[in-house]
């Protein structure tokens, strides 16, 4: 079974997160995200997106 690539594009949500820019890292691909309350620095894989286990920063998510 062959995987295929995922594509995500600049602005796409997923929860509270918006894609900014794909990083190239020397862990593999992720994705500068920024969150809806403003903090712009978090460093998502890709998988933590598509399967909805990352949807905020770290300070939004201990406030939930």
């Amino acid at each position: 079974m062959e995987l295929k690539p995922v594509t995500m594009e600049k602005g796409e949500v997923y929860g509270k997160l918006t894609v900014l820019a794909k990083v190239k890292t020397k862990n593999g691909l992720k994705w500068r995200c920024g969150c809806a309350c403003g903090y712009s620095g978090l460093l998502v894989r890709t998988n933590e997106l598509l399967k909805g286990k990352r949807t905020s920063c770290l300070k939004c998510a201990s406030t939930s």
